[in-house]
């Protein structure tokens, strides 16, 4: 699915929950006695249209934008107190809002989409004079002339003649593209997602053929001059000792011999163009594939969680309790392995809102509460990431208990645990083996209930966070990627390996001068946004030897890793990018605890570790040793390629500029093919990136030209351009292109694989 496919998927689920919105608070202010008032839904409403319009915008619906424009115009006068809300004007809104959603329906089933002229004149005429205008349009009278023989006959069978035709106005039924479904079992798709994966593995492998070929070709290249050089020695050579039939066969034999060297070069630069292509075409569409098949194993959270309301009302009636299940968001979808991996985790956190949480009746209504307790099981997306809810109205977290387990089990002294705050507190129920509860019996006592529910959801990337709520209870969040299939990574540099962190575990990114750093302890700190923050190298965490962060400038890299409230601070040697990247089982069982969640595979091939940095934040917490942070000065980096870009749309060209230099890459302009020429021959470019349609000189005719300038032919081209047809892709690659990307189908990330493959 390319990016405007994404946008308008994205669009007609956004444009459905205005939609219900507005006619949902329309009809409150109908059903109102003090019809006119309703400020606070007619905020809602007007805030409801500007987002739809700026949506269809976006994704360039101008007939909806046309009406919600107006319809937002008309809600800013309610507003204002100029129009006031009755049933006609309330029945000119709800069939604008129709008309919207029939355009939308039909444009995305492929059919044509009704004329929105009408309802565009219907509000117009309402803002203009005030007045709603009928639906049913004027129909003109039409004349029939009926023959004198037949006139007579009707009259003889005393049957009227209209004088004109009856016009019944029928609203002919809009088909409905339904999408067709069928039954895939689950082991089907789990292996072909390991098949899509495997895919993905040996198309990025490509790339390791395709910097050979490069580093061949610019052998080539090297040997070439090289040989010209020896040829000009060698016949010097000879026409110096005066032997001219041997310097003509010696020339002779080089021009063979440098004839030959050429022919190889061209084949192996078509050699290399070809598998470039070729590459670079099976990775899009490996990925094309993987996504189809993370999308296809979502599924709603009702599929496995449907029978719990069930489930928990029977448990506590069979505990002599009285609950009212509450449970929500079933229809929220995330990969159907999540769910599946949830389980056992939330299992456990609905037994222990039971066991722990909930009172008996009696105990309730002594405490002056209903009878009755609550416990909720609500499902959410929140940034991206699937978000569960258990709460209960119980009698909350037992801080007084926790602390008087601590000192039992000798964990602490009794001055350490009074000094304990809460949320070091919180991490304790979490210990195994640790549990409050004096009972062993089906609901708790075990002590093994939430360390299981840590480490199970840790080992997917997943957090889990306490805290009290109000007025009375506790409330547990457990927070995990929607799909096991790709996460967003933000990858580092440490002692010349990659690692990769899930940005979910990221609160913030700085650089600060080395001398920030504090010691408090023996400990290193550094102080940020008014906090004092540990603060340790990633390569003292993972043992990787020399501990000390390479640094450029002075300059120290930090990466603050959360945990809840908890905040630590991890020194790395540089900041790369962030990836949207498979995350692979290593295939080694992990003990508990470790802090290497899998694998993501790099372009070249290599392996780069993803951290958990839950476990990282744990580890900090739990050691005792710590040293201080050390620097040492890294070598002088090596030189920021440069990047033309060629556009005549100040918008595109503003927008490569940006992405470009966001990934650290310099970048110069041109509008058109012949300025592009002036600033290839003036200063040194690493690769090219220019639109085929602009004045003057177009992209074919710049691509042709560079090729044929001796002293720019080795320069790199990409080609953006929205012409989609196969002669214009095959003429551009014919030309010398490196790469052919269709604007249709360009997005930041396609960009910048094809620039990293090429550079």
């Amino acid at each position: 699915m390319d990016i405007r496919e994404r946008l308008l998927a994205a669009f007609q689920v956004e444009y459905q929950e205005h939609l219900e919105v507005i006619r949902k608070l329309l009809a409150e202010m109908l059903a109102r006695a003090d019809v006119g008032s309703g400020i606070a839904q007619l905020d809602e409403i007007f805030r409801r249209a500007h987002s739809l319009k700026g949506a269809a915008r976006a994704v360039d619906l101008g007939p909806v934008e046309q009406v919600a424009h107006r319809l937002e115009t008309l809600f800013a006068r309610m507003r204002s107190g100029h129009v006031k809300m009755g049933p006609e004007l309330a029945s000119l809104i709800g069939r604008s809002l129709d008309m919207v959603e029939d355009w939308v329906t039909a444009f995305a089933g492929g059919q044509a989409p009704p004329d929105v002229e009408p309802s565009l004149e219907r509000l117009q005429v309402f803002l203009d004079t005030g007045e709603v205008t009928p639906l049913r349009q004027a129909v003109a009278p039409v004349v029939v002339e009926v023959p004198p023989e037949l006139e007579a006959a009707v009259a003889a069978a005393a049957i009227p003649v209209p004088s004109a035709p009856v016009v019944e106005t029928v609203e002919a039924p809009r088909p409905v593209a339904a999408e067709e479904s069928v039954r895939v079992r689950a082991v089907h798709l789990d292996r072909l997602l390991r098949t899509s994966d495997e895919l993905l593995t040996e198309t990025m492998n490509q790339r390791a053929v395709t910097e050979t070929l490069f580093s061949l070709d610019r052998s080539l290249v090297d040997s070439q001059a090289a040989w010209r050089r020896f040829r000009k020695l060698a016949g010097n050579l000879a026409a110096h000792v005066g032997d001219d039939d041997r310097a003509a066969a010696l020339n002779r034999l080089g021009e063979d011999i440098e004839q030959r060297m050429r022919q190889i070069g061209r084949h192996a630069r078509d050699a290399r163009r070809r598998q470039q292509r070729t590459g670079w075409a099976l990775r899009q569409l490996g990925g094309e594939l993987q996504r189809e098949v993370r999308d296809a194993r979502m599924v709603p959270a009702e599929s496995v969680f449907a029978g719990f309301r069930k489930m928990v009302r029977d448990i506590a009636r069979d505990a002599g309790k009285e609950v009212e299940v509450q449970v929500g968001g079933l229809d929220v979808e995330a990969d159907r392995m999540v769910l599946q991996g949830l389980k056992d985790p939330v299992m456990h956190l609905l037994r222990n809102a039971l066991a722990h949480g909930v009172e008996s009746p009696d105990q309730r209504r002594a405490a002056g509460k209903l009878e009755q307790a609550m416990v909720a099981l609500r499902f959410d997306v929140s940034d991206g990431r699937l978000a569960v809810w258990i709460e209960d109205d119980g009698r909350g977290l037992d801080f007084a208990r926790i602390r008087a387990k601590a000192v039992s089990q000798g964990l602490f002294s009794e001055a350490e645990a009074a000094q304990m705050p809460e949320q070091s507190l919180v991490d304790l129920i979490f210990d195994p083996g640790f549990s409050t509860s004096g009972d062993v019996n089906d609901l708790s006592g075990r002590g093994m209930g939430l360390s299981v529910v840590r480490e199970t959801v840790t080992m997917m990337n997943g957090t889990v966070d306490v805290r009290p709520r109000q007025p009375f209870g506790t409330t547990f969040r457990l927070s995990l990627p929607l799909s096991v299939s790709t996460q967003r990574l933000f990858l580092v540099g440490c002692q010349g390996h990659f690692y990769a962190l899930p940005t979910e575990g990221i609160d913030r990114l700085h650089r600060i001068a080395a001398e920030a750093v504090g010691t408090v302890e023996g400990k290193s700190v550094v102080c940020l946004g008014g906090q004092q923050i540990p603060l340790l190298s990633l390569a003292h965490l993972l043992g990787l030897g020399e501990t000390a962060v390479k640094v450029s400038r002075n300059v120290v890299p930090l990466v603050v890793l959360k945990h809840g409230e908890r905040r630590v601070a991890v020194a790395v040697d540089e900041f790369l990018s962030i990836r949207e990247a498979l995350v692979k089982d290593l295939g080694v069982p992990a003990a508990v605890g470790t802090m290497v969640a899998g694998g993501m595979l790099l372009e070249d091939g290599s392996v780069a570790l993803v951290l958990n940095p839950f476990e990282i934040v744990e580890t900090f917490r739990k050691s005792g040793t710590v040293r201080v942070l050390t620097t040492i000065e890294k070598p002088p980096e090596k030189r920021v390629p440069v990047i033309l870009v060629v556009d005549d749309s100040l918008t595109t060209r503003t927008l490569e500029k940006s992405i470009l230099e966001a990934h650290g890459f310099v970048v110069r302009l041109a509008v058109d093919g012949i300025e592009a020429l002036n600033r290839l021959r003036a200063e040194r470019v690493d690769l090219v990136i220019s639109d085929i349609q602009m004045p003057r000189l177009d992209g074919f005719g710049l691509l042709q030209a560079v090729k044929a300038d001796q002293s720019l032919k080795t320069i790199p081209v990409i080609l953006v351009s929205s012409l989609e047809a196969r002669e214009d892709r095959e003429r551009g690659l014919a030309l010398g292109a490196d790469a052919y990307v269709v604007k249709r189908k360009f997005d930041q990330k396609e960009l910048l694989e094809t620039i990293g493959q090429i550079l």
